[in-house]
């Protein structure tokens, strides 16, 4: 390894009571004098999380920083053989201050080519590059269980297998009634970036539903939320493509997870037997 690094991960976090925050970007100075960084050009991944921020907000503050990160661009480069110098500039700019974009505590890591670095952390820490279908599900249905528990409906779903001894499905919230499952809720990850990917998670749920529906085992309500792809034609059509023939299938509905928390619930609602409102 040829250098060592210093870096932070750039947070933008409008809400400050809640303390909940997005990864937007990284800065990293490295040991030969190098100052790199990087900011996420696109606002969905904050906008879907934030959905009641006004966009406008995010891209004044991203704009903000990508230029005072560029101002310092040139500091850095101007002392580049000063090390105590750009890294008392490093340690004040990643400060705890009390604005909508933070930075991270410090890591450190060693490489051996600085732009390798800066694409990897980047990766990690912003694209999620780690993160498989079963963590992205993993996220929505904790976001559910948290929309479900405000609303005071939590305690009445419970994580069950719908399906036979020899074909179990799992669904994370089942709401059971005296006749059986009254109502199925599974949040699906349909984010990919390749429209391969949404087919195939789409055609495995498709194939569990369908299977559930010919033994008789389907909850009479299975509820999809179904989070999308970026706005892209390829993706979209993908999209478009697996919620279709699962709305097809009789007591199966899809919604989108960027619906407003309210009609969501209203949607979760219309599931809900009359009996045990």
């Amino acid at each position: 390894m040829n250098y060592f690094c210093n870096y932070s991960i750039l947070r933008f976090l409008p809400y400050p009571e809640t303390g909940e925050f997005v990864n937007i970007g990284v800065v990293l100075l490295a040991s030969n004098g190098e100052f790199r960084y990087k900011i996420e050009t696109k606002r969905q991944r904050v906008t879907q999380f934030f959905h009641k921020l006004d966009s406008k907000i995010y891209i004044r503050a991203r704009t903000e920083v990508d230029q005072e990160l560029a101002r310092l661009s040139s500091f850095f480069s101007k002392h580049s053989q000063q090390q105590s110098t750009q890294l008392a500039a490093f340690k004040s700019l990643i400060l705890p201050r009390e604005t909508m974009m933070r930075f991270s505590s410090p890591g450190t890591i060693a490489v051996d080519r600085v732009d390798e670095a800066l694409e990897s952390i980047f990766d990690h820490y912003i694209n999620l590059s780690f993160a498989s279908k079963e963590y992205e599900e993993k996220v929505l249905e904790r976001q559910l269980g948290h929309l479900l528990a405000a609303a005071n409906l939590k305690q009445r779903y419970k994580e069950d297998r719908l399906g036979t001894s020899d074909y179990p499905v799992k669904f994370p919230y089942v709401l059971l009634d005296e006749e059986g499952a009254a109502q199925a809720i599974k949040p699906i990850h349909l984010g990919h970036d390749e429209p391969a990917k949404i087919l195939e998670h789409g055609d495995a749920w498709l194939a569990k539903v369908r299977r559930l529906k010919k033994v008789q085992l389907l909850a009479r309500d299975t509820l999809f939320i179904a989070s999308p792809p970026a706005h892209k034609p390829k993706l979209a059509a993908a999209y478009t493509d697996i919620v279709d023939q699962l709305a097809e299938i009789d007591s199966v509905r899809v919604v989108s997870n960027s619906l407003p928390e309210q009609l969501l619930l209203d949607e979760i609602r219309k599931g809900i037997p009359e009996s045990i409102h």
